[in-house]
């Protein structure tokens, strides 16, 4: 079993507003903690005129203004990093569309764990942190931290951190949890898996869950509560704790959340495949339901698909090559 993230860099991608700079002392903390350099980068967007117009002078004027201003931004951002401790810092700025070019960086320079604040809700929310972490979600291969304004901008400290696993592929999730809890002891990790009763439908004898059998969420349970006893056996180790919790209900997204409000956990972690187009559309996504509607930290890491939908995973991925874990039902 591997012991973690494997860090050798960590992004905390900045727009120049005091929200993405929340995300700063945490990233300095964990890049000190890991011994590993923290980059530090903001993109200047195009600008846009309708077809065939040309740019008057004041817009070239403004543009270089704006971007003077980001630079003189990330030499103070980068000056703030260094008092936190950050080893070594690295800051780029960049042209062009926002998810597009730090997707391009990531992947460019290796970055094995991204760092930003973002709201997940809907509204004004959704503007460039909430809609770059999005974006992001769904086209690299490399874990985010995604911290929520509340946290104050204060460095993360997690004494429970609660790790949500549908019982598919888990190495990627385990692997994110194990390699942050390393950095952030000490902390208690909860294994949770929330069982979804089948939705119940009218039959000639009575309103049951009738193409399941009565006892189909009972068995499911069992299951998933001797799953997790198997995995938290496998994962104890000298110095850290292991708890497991099991659920029945549904929708999964606001069970989680429910959940790290009852524990009162500090972070949640889980998976995404990255779900997009009609796939998205049609199934939607635990991850990105969760990521939307919970006020506390969540540490997303990007998993393989299983057999038949794989995809590569690049080497800077940031996650360690494990042996699969046990496979369970797959209810998510």
């Amino acid at each position: 079993m591997s012991e973690g993230l494997r860090l050798n860099s960590i992004l905390v991608p900045l727009d120049s507003s005091v929200l993405a700079e929340h995300a700063l002392p945490t990233g300095a903390m964990l890049a000190a903690r890991a011994g590993v350099a923290l980059h530090l980068v903001s993109v200047q967007e195009p600008l846009v005129t309708p077809y065939g117009m040309e740019f008057p002078a004041l817009f070239l004027e403004l543009r270089d203004e704006q971007r003077e201003h980001l630079a003189q931004y990330l030499a103070r951002a980068s000056e703030a990093a260094l008092r936190a401790d950050a080893p070594t810092v690295r800051t780029a700025l960049l042209d062009g569309i926002v998810a597009r070019e730090l997707g391009r960086y990531i992947q460019t320079e290796g970055i094995d764990l991204v760092v930003m604040t973002t709201h997940g809700r809907g509204g004004i929310n959704r503007l460039w942190l909430g809609s770059v972490a999005d974006r992001l979600l769904r086209t690299v291969r490399t874990p985010m931290l995604l911290l929520r304004p509340t946290d104050g901008g204060v460095p993360l400290s997690c004494r429970r951190i609660l790790v949500a696993l549908d019982g598919e592929i888990e190495e990627e999730v385990l692997d994110a949890a194990l390699g942050l809890a390393a950095l952030l002891p000490p902390a208690t990790l909860v294994l949770t898996r929330i069982v979804e009763p089948p939705v119940p439908v009218v039959t000639r004898l009575a309103v049951r869950p009738a193409r399941f059998g009565a006892d189909w969420t009972e068995r499911h349970e069992i299951e998933a509560r001797n799953y997790l006893a198997r995995l938290a056996e496998r994962l104890r180790a000298p110095g850290r704790i292991i708890e497991t919790q099991v659920l029945v209900g549904r929708p999964v997204a606001e069970e989680i959340v429910s959940l790290a409000h009852a524990i009162d956990a500090d972070l949640i972690v889980m998976g995404t495949h990255g779900a997009r187009g009609f796939e998205r559309l049609l199934l939607g996504s635990v991850a990105d339901k969760t990521t939307r509607i919970s006020d506390v930290p969540l540490l997303i890491a990007p998993v393989r698909r299983l057999a038949g939908k794989e995809e590569p995973v690049p080497a800077t991925s940031g996650l360690a090559h494990m042996t699969p874990a046990a496979v369970g039902t797959g209810l998510w």
